[in-house]
């Protein structure tokens, strides 16, 4: 009898520890099972620019990136990003880091949840303002080397920290209202807020497609003196003149105001596809003395704020011809930062217009071939500032044209 109760106990043990062994097994499995689910959530994309650039003479500016004192020529990794994007539908989080010789920093760091019944999409973190078209529109898809002028002075590094709502569910519109520090990607200064709204359409027609929209942006720039000085017209000639000073201003908000808007069109032939693309942008940006440019820096500004009212534009024909990989692309774009003077008044004594106020044209034609990670670009920049009779060294057009050979590596 003993016996048979030494059986029984050795089958229940064995029993119990092959079930045990199965539960592991199975809980193994299911963890394993969700550790792949969240990989494949899980995705990776990157592109990397190096490139070879020339510029007619020595230490000449230009919009992406000016050249140094002793150089005319470079070789450069205008930009090499690594996206890392997790998305579980309705969230989505995303990091683009930007890796070239001048180091790593973080370009875009956001998060969104999307609310699908009631179309509307909540994003926030640091991440591109929706205004106009260059702004939103992937460097990486870029034809030419460059954003134009206007993009790379009104709004550098083309994010900006903040949050934004966007709403889709009537169609072919849709609508964009974002808040943000108004300071790219460096930490905010001031406690001003810019309100960024944009209405966009995108649209599919019988022979191509047509997209475009209207935008808005409304924000303040601190003032770190009391002196404001804006363009009026004096005797007869247009001069910056100093504001109120009656009242304390430093401290106090200068406007800084746009209004944008832009057209896409695409249509696709026999000869190809040929797309045409055109954004105008006007309105008030506060600065300095010696440039244009908005804050892009953590360091709170320490000089008088200068208001110019501006305008400009940028317009595309590109050209993908026949069947093959080529590419053409004619670009032509210009920025007046002071609209209220002409280049003649600039550099008159006493006036206080220098060289920030000269309007700047450029003519840009290039040529891309494409492979399957991989394009060539042969781009030729014409440079062309307006001749200020009255200020030194802008007499005539100055020699700062310049050429890039740039390959793009993306996966």
């Amino acid at each position: 009898m003993k016996f048979y109760w030494l059986l029984l106990f050795l089958f229940m043990g064995l029993s119990f520890s092959h079930a045990q062994n199965s539960g592991n097994v199975d809980s193994l499995l299911k963890v394993h099972s969700d550790e792949i689910k969240i990989l494949k959530r899980i995705h990776l994309s990157g592109y990397t620019q190096p490139q070879f650039q020339w510029t007619e003479k020595k230490g000449s500016k230009y919009p992406g990136g000016d050249f140094g004192a002793n150089i005319n020529n470079r070789v450069s990794i205008r930009r090499s990003r690594l996206k890392v994007a997790y998305n579980a539908s309705p969230f989505e989080w995303v990091l683009v880091t930007e890796n070239t010789e001048r180091g790593i920093t973080l370009h875009d760091m956001y998060a969104s949840y999307t609310f699908t019944k009631i179309g509307l999409k909540y994003t926030a973190g640091l991440f591109p303002r929706p205004f106009g078209f260059e702004q939103s529109y992937s460097t990486a898809n870029h034809e030419g080397p460059e954003r134009a002028r206007f993009s790379t002075t009104l709004l550098p590094a083309e994010a900006d920290l903040g949050c934004k709502l966007s709403y889709f569910k009537l169609k072919p519109f849709t609508f964009e209202l974002g808040v943000y520090n108004g300071n790219a990607t460096a930490a905010d200064i001031d406690s001003y807020k810019d309100i960024v709204a944009r209405i966009s359409i995108d649209k599919g027609l019988r022979i191509g497609n047509l997209s475009g929209g209207v935008s808005f942006y409304h924000g303040s720039f601190i003032q770190s003196t009391n002196y404001l000085f804006e363009t009026e017209n004096l005797n007869g000639l247009p001069q910056y003149v100093l504001q109120d000073t009656v009242t304390n201003n430093k401290g106090s908000a200068a406007l800084r105001q746009y209004l944008g808007a832009d057209i896409q069109y695409a249509i696709k032939s026999n000869f190809g596809l040929t797309t045409l693309r055109a954004e105008w942008v006007s309105g008030i940006q506060p600065s300095s003395a010696s440039t244009s440019d908005s804050p892009k820096s953590a360091t709170a500004p320490n000089f008088d704020t200068y208001s110019r009212k501006f305008n400009a534009l940028t317009t595309y024909f590109l050209h993908k011809i026949g069947k093959t990989n080529f590419q053409i692309l004619i670009k032509y774009d210009w920025y007046d930062p002071n609209t209220d003077v002409e280049p003649e008044n600039i550099g008159v004594a006493n006036s206080k217009l220098n060289a920030t106020d000269i309007k700047y044209s450029t003519l840009g034609l290039g040529i891309n071939y494409y492979f399957k990670n991989m394009y060539i670009m042969a781009y030729y920049d014409l440079i062309t500032n307006e001749k200020a009779s009255n200020l030194k060294g802008f007499e005539n057009d100055l020699k700062d044209n310049v050429f890039t050979l740039r390959t793009q590596f993306k996966f």
